[in-house]
């Protein structure tokens, strides 16, 4: 008859000591430098912008993306890059400024400058995106202001020398390195000090030399400052802010070039020579220029004299589209339409 053998529990696995404060200045030393870069190349990633949208637009047609090229400015470009993607801007930037209105960790005023620069975007918005998407951000907002409003935390306490204690009794190691040796020098001191025994853990067994003990005193201020350190680098400043501006636009802008390429030109209902009115887009440079019909056709080369009658196409807007100011003073149409 054979007898159950009890299951041996298995030791608690001990995670490797990591330089926390290296790690914090680090990541915020790289949101600084990508923040830097990115604002002194705005005319390089301007520049990279209007060629993948350029080329996105033609479909990998290189012959056509570089007949469009030679007949707008590289600055006429840039300003039609600039309108296209001009909501898609204030959104990020929408975006990255909602923690601010819950989130103490930005100072005073600083909170309450994105607060302002919220209320001044959405007034835009409401004048020009759809009432779908203020709702959509709206909803983001409340679910930002719950998440950070649940998640506040208490900020980490000071310990002194008669508090230091019930710290170093926990046989569980900090995950950082330096508060580790000041951990394991502490309890060095608790097994001269204490009449109760402290043993001794792997986490202690493993540093080499061993921890020689400390006053607690010692421990205590010297685990403040680096409890300090570790923090300085994460507190929420204006670059780190500007961070999240930057990787929400670039997010909503991959979404964007890939499902609504930019329109480098409006939509118009054009005859050449008399002909049967075509939909497309007109690119001039002087005397000379390209039609390009929408949605499909060959593009082909034009001169001024040779477009007989220009309209632009009117947009008919669905009912997810409608905005704000719209639903409340809707406007005449500029143009025709150019749906059928």
């Amino acid at each position: 008859m054979s007898r159950d053998r009890p299951a041996r529990a298995r030791p608690a696995r001990i995670r490797p000591a990591r330089d926390l404060a290296t790690e914090a200045q680090t990541h915020a030393d790289v949101r600084a430098t990508f923040v830097k870069h990115a604002l002194t190349r705005l005319p390089l990633i301007g520049a990279l912008v209007i060629t993948i949208n350029l080329f996105v637009q033609v479909r990998g047609d290189v012959g056509l993306a570089v007949s469009v090229a030679q007949h707008l400015t590289f600055s006429g470009l840039l300003v039609v890059v600039l309108l296209n993607l001009a909501t898609y801007i204030m959104i990020g930037v929408m975006v990255a400024a909602m923690p601010l209105v819950f989130d103490p960790g930005y100072n005073f005023w600083t909170r309450v400058v994105g607060s302002g620069v919220l209320l001044l975007l959405g007034a835009v918005l409401a004048n020009t995106a759809s009432w779908l998407l203020l709702a959509g951000l709206a909803a983001l907002f409340l679910a930002i202001g719950i998440i950070l409003i649940r998640s506040r935390r208490a900020p980490e306490p000071s310990f002194s020398g008669m508090t230091i204690g019930e710290v170093l009794r926990s046989p569980v190691p900090p995950l950082d390195s330096g508060l580790r040796a000041l951990w394991a020098e502490g309890r060095a001191m608790l097994r001269v000090t204490s009449r109760t025994p402290v043993p001794l853990t792997p986490a202690e067994a493993e540093l080499d030399p061993a921890p020689e003990p400390k006053l607690f005193s010692a421990v205590a201020e010297e685990w403040n400052e680096r409890t300090a350190a570790i923090r300085s680098p994460r507190t929420k400043t204006v670059t780190r802010l500007a961070f999240a501006g930057i990787i929400g636009f670039i997010g909503l802008f991959g979404l964007n070039i890939l499902t609504q390429p930019i329109r480098f030109a409006p939509l118009e209902l054009v005859s050449i020579n008399n002909g049967a009115p075509a939909t497309g887009f007109v690119l001039f440079q002087g005397a000379s220029g390209v039609f390009i019909p929408a949605p499909d056709g060959a593009a082909q080369f034009v001169s001024a004299a040779d477009i007989t009658s220009r309209q632009l196409c009117d947009d008919a807007p669905h009912w997810w589209t409608i905005s704000i100011a719209d639903i409340l003073d809707p406007q005449v149409p500029g143009g025709v339409d150019c749906s059928s």
